[in-house]
């Protein structure tokens, strides 16, 4: 019960004082950025992650060095020399999963059953790092052109997902989404 003097009531509503400590907390993942209120909840999570990064049965094992190769080109193919294309870049292509898997295996954070498409997520100072050791490849985002300009990616984010028109192929989809800027 609680009075209140200024307007001379009382209220039979408890006060419920909650610690400002108990709203602060949280415990982040710092690929997803999803915070869980336990620690045990992030646990769990990462738990989760872990084994969309082990390959399912059934899947065939291809040569990835093609695959990397040709994914690098198509990327450079999306850099333009005119600053007008500067923004935000999307490129769709068919892939085969052991083949996305191959190449972004340890790097997989989400895995849907339902439409079978996973989330790779690369953000932070060290991203275009870890790519360029991915592809094996230094230049994999960048494009230089003859007047000394250069196109290069800002963000990344790659998952696969269905077309456009909601078809799924046995190869599925490579979506990537990313920033691109003109020097």
């Amino acid at each position: 019960m609680a009075i209140n003097m200024r307007h001379n009531f009382i209220s039979s509503e408890p006060i419920v004082l909650i610690p400002h400590i108990t709203l602060q907390q949280g415990f982040k993942c710092e690929i997803c950025e999803m915070i869980y209120k336990t620690k045990r909840g992030l646990m769990c999570h990462q738990r989760i992650v872990q084994k969309y990064n082990i390959r399912r049965k059934g899947l065939y094992t291809l040569p990835s060095q093609a695959f990397k190769a040709d994914l690098v080109h198509i990327i450079g193919s999306k850099l333009k020399e005119h600053y007008s294309w500067s923004g935000k870049q999307t490129i769709t292509f068919p892939c085969l999963e052991s083949l996305f898997f191959g190449v972004f295996k340890g790097h997989i954070h989400y895995f849907n059953r339902r439409n079978y498409s996973y989330k790779c997520f690369f953000h932070g100072l060290d991203a275009y790092s870890q790519l360029a050791s991915l592809f094996k490849n230094q230049n994999w985002g960048r494009k230089f052109f003859s007047n000394d300009q250069q196109t290069f990616i800002l963000l990344f984010n790659a998952q696969s997902k269905r077309d456009a028109k909601g078809n799924q192929t046995s190869a599925g989809y490579l979506h990537l989404s990313f920033y691109t800027q003109q020097i």
